[in-house]
């Protein structure tokens, strides 16, 4: 299975090969807790310890939950509108792609001795969710002032809160356009998305999907 998902995304162009000898991570094949299958995991604890993040970077974590905004929102807003816009990505990547100069940390060896590297921001590498969300944040910063505190970014997925239907419509379609703008161009996952719902709604959703 491991070597399965290594080749295709190889054959995609999401990692390379490596010359150096160096590799920061090791290759492993293992099972989450809630799934039956195995896949392809890099055990990256052996460069945990030399991480060091630039102090412009927010920690995801730190954010309060997406439930608990939109029930502080909605106390103020009986008429309120919600929609929670998710950035697509792939399995086992986001969708931003890694400068040559930063390739050393993602290098990584598989079971067979071979040298790879990523080509975008693996998602079990440490601290790749601050990466995600430090780009997520920047995307829609430069329309703060139309936005005010109506939208919020968490990791790869964003909140966007109108006071009634007809907002939420104006703020979605902006947050949609910002996200979707040049330089990179990201695609919101509307599958794994839900736009004009109410508080009961997003009160139902389990956590996973507000998370």
């Amino acid at each position: 299975m491991t070597n399965t998902i290594l080749l295709s995304v190889y054959k995609s162009g999401v990692i390379r090969n490596r010359a150096e000898e160096f590799f920061a991570g090791q290759a492993i094949a293992a099972k989450e807790p809630h799934r039956d299958s195995w896949d392809l995991f890099i055990d990256w604890r052996g460069t945990i310890s030399s991480i060091t993040l630039p102090a412009t970077m927010q920690d995801p974590f730190s954010i309060p939950p997406f439930l608990t905004t939109a029930r502080n929102f909605s106390a103020k807003h009986p008429t309120a509108r919600f929609a929670i816009l998710r950035l697509w990505s792939a399995p086992h990547f986001y969708p931003l792609m890694i400068g040559f100069d930063n390739q050393d940390g993602t290098s990584f060896q598989d079971l067979t001795g071979r040298t790879f590297v990523w080509m975008f921001v693996p998602k079990d590498m440490p601290n790749s969710e601050w990466s995600m969300h430090h780009t997520a944040r920047q995307r829609i910063q430069p329309f703060a002032k139309l936005f005010g505190d109506k939208v919020i970014v968490k990791r790869n997925a964003f909140l966007v809160m109108g006071k009634d239907e007809e907002e939420l419509k104006r703020l979605a379609m902006a947050t949609t356009y910002a996200i979707q703008r040049k330089p990179w161009r990201w695609e919101v996952d509307l599958w794994k998305s839900f736009v004009n719902v109410d508080l009961e709604f997003l009160e139902g959703l389990k956590s996973e999907w507000l998370e």
